[in-house]
């Protein structure tokens, strides 16, 4: 057993445990405890043949269920759809406007269709009908054209070829309306009504478009400094997204990558705020996302603290602003609720056999935003236990906290007994570079382990 821990002559002075088969599995074992879960999932979709049929009776199965009128296959629409196909493979660009001036509205009238209202949905790369009408319905400005009651028309292209060096299939959906008579009040769209919108589902193919990803939407935020993150699809290159808060620029970030991040350099204002984000110089603007922002925490009036002896007891009194949902005084080890029908003003009796070496108020509101008050200065001293508190905080982590806490342990106790051995030996140079490798990869796994501790938020 010496063997795993011990340089020996047995195992020519390397520890089984120090070998590097050992490091790769120690590795293998804190990437498996830190991040299993959901990693390798992958979407499959089971093929069928996307037709225009389809695309229609999907396109009024959504209508219908939400009281709209039946659209009718139009064949100038289904004409000009194939048409604008058409033109994206022979000049290669896929985007509602083409690099020479191309609009849909141009290939609609040009089929004698003299629209009053007119839209127009595109999808490249989906295996199904379903998938695309998934897709488009999941992006909200998609969707828009979609459930428009300004529309009395549609008609669909489906297309296969080479755009921009990948095989594909091209799917226009365009939309019309050649009077001024609507279904009902719209519920989006305009005389030209052009969508980009968010693709998710089971499905997955290319809409250009982009997203924000965090905030979430109706989330509240208890961090100010919070940066604004999202992600585009089927946008190639270098590209600037300008960040809007209630229609007002705030700033702008720029990316090569789907993911983009944008730092406001500056706490947002609490309160409720309304962001979108736009791909700039283009019409490829992302759903509004509503968030706001909470964080203050339920705060303690330290003038009103007091602490008075009576007997056997502490009575500690204090006044708190009423948004606390939960309110502690944590003593030492132990943890006290507040269970008090008065908010605002707090009595609390606290053992004086059972004091801590720390009194702490511990606030908590209904975002979670939390205040904490040492209040040890109110009480007698006491001597203090650091060495408990520390070995009380490691027993209370989580498996995964323990376990990589004890591989980054292990492996300190074997580099101390192999550099004691070869220092005993005389031979501590002979390692030297074996120990540089060990002790930096230690190291860089201890810095990043207790870096984790912070949290991080997702």
């Amino acid at each position: 057993m010496k063997n795993f821990f011990i340089p020996t002559e047995k195992n020519k002075y390397k520890p089984y445990l120090l070998r590097k088969i050992a490091l790769v599995a120690y590795s293998l074992l804190l990437i498996f405890v830190n991040s299993f879960g959901g990693i390798f999932g992958i979407d499959q979709a089971q093929a069928s043949n996307i037709t225009p049929g389809n695309i229609i009776e999907l396109t009024n199965q959504e209508r219908a269920a939400n009281g709209l009128n039946t659209l009718k296959e139009n064949s100038s629409l289904a004409a000009a759809a194939l048409a604008k196909a058409n033109n994206m493979f022979e000049i290669q660009y896929w985007d509602h406007f083409g690099p020479n001036g191309e609009t849909p509205w141009q290939f609609i009238r040009a089929e004698g269709y003299n629209y009053v209202y007119a839209g127009e949905n595109l999808a490249k790369g989906f295996q199904t009908s379903e998938g695309v009408h998934e897709a488009w319905m999941a992006s909200p400005t998609h969707a828009a054209n979609i459930m428009s009651a300004n529309y009395k028309d549609i008609g669909i292209a489906v297309v296969q070829g080479t755009l921009l060096g990948k095989q594909t299939t091209l799917v226009v959906q365009m939309f019309g309306n050649l009077t001024t008579e609507v279904a009902s009040a719209t519920t989006g769209g305009s005389k030209t009504t052009t969508s980009g919108g968010t693709v998710i589902g089971t499905e997955h193919g290319d809409i250009k478009s982009i997203m924000i990803t965090s905030p979430v939407q109706s989330s509240i935020a208890t961090d100010p400094s919070i940066n604004v993150a999202g992600e585009v699809k089927n946008v190639d290159g270098q590209y600037t997204v300008e960040v809007y808060d209630q229609s007002n620029v705030v700033g702008e970030t720029s990316s090569n990558t789907n993911n983009w991040e944008f730092d406001k350099e500056s706490d947002w204002s609490e309160g409720t705020h309304v962001l979108k984000a736009q791909i700039k110089g283009e019409n490829t603007v992302s759903p509004d996302v509503t968030f706001s922002v909470d964080s203050t925490p339920p705060m303690v009036e330290t003038a009103s603290i007091s602490v008075k002896q009576n007997g056997e007891n502490y009575v500690l009194r204090f006044k708190i602003d009423e948004t606390w949902v939960d309110l502690r005084v944590v003593n030492g080890a132990t943890s006290i609720p507040v269970t008090s029908e008065n908010k605002t003003e707090i009595i609390l009796e606290i053992p004086v056999k059972g004091l801590g070496n720390k009194v702490v108020i511990m606030a908590t509101d209904a975002q979670g935003n939390i205040s904490q008050l040492d209040i040890t200065e109110y009480f007698p001293d006491e001597e203090s236990s650091k060495g408990a508190s520390i070995i009380l905080s490691l027993a209370n982590a989580n498996i995964g906290d323990q376990i990589s806490i004890g591989i980054v342990a292990l492996i300190f106790v074997l580099l101390c007994i192999e550099i004691f051995v070869y220092w005993k030996k005389g031979k501590l140079r002979d390692i030297t570079g074996d120990l540089f490798t060990v002790g930096t990869w230690w190291l860089i796994l201890t810095i990043a382990i207790f870096n984790g501790f912070t949290g991080l938020i997702n």
